[in-house]
């Protein structure tokens, strides 16, 4: 693993305010780890608290970070991806609280391009609060 040498904003498709992760902390050939901390100010946050089911908005930016991160490498411009569909996603809590520090790990699991399949965690102080295998699509 090495660390990122890009900004989140360079790797990602997306805009503010729809960019959910802070940054990558690490990424290889097939895995990224980024993270997110929960503040007042994070989209989606409502009495306090983000709904778990956002973690999977985490997953899948991770996993475009991961795409922007091999485009840029190779010189190439970042393009937009799909989240397809999440299989086997649990999550072991209701949702995310303001001063959570998250930790996402996506690992490519099989790539058959223009399709990918990723296996994704999310930490929250070392426990596993979210997995999913999600299914995604670049054009």
């Amino acid at each position: 693993m090495q660390p990122c040498p890009y900004s989140i904003e360079d790797v990602l498709y997306h805009a503010p305010p729809m960019i959910l992760i802070d940054r990558v902390n690490a990424y290889d050939e097939e895995t990224v780890i980024s993270c997110v901390e929960i503040t007042d100010e994070s989209p989606f946050v409502d009495a306090g608290e983000v709904p778990a089911y956002v973690g999977i908005e985490y997953m899948a930016q991770s996993i475009a970070a991961y795409s922007g991160i091999k485009a840029r490498n190779s010189g190439a411009p970042v393009k937009i991806g799909y989240l397809v569909s999440a299989r086997n996603m649990t999550m072991a809590c209701p949702g995310f609280k303001v001063g959570d520090r998250l930790e996402i790990t996506v690992h490519l699991v099989y790539d058959e391009t223009p399709m990918a399949v990723f296996d994704c965690t999310i930490r929250k102080d070392k426990a596993l609060v979210a997995e999913a295998r999600l299914n995604v699509y670049q054009p």
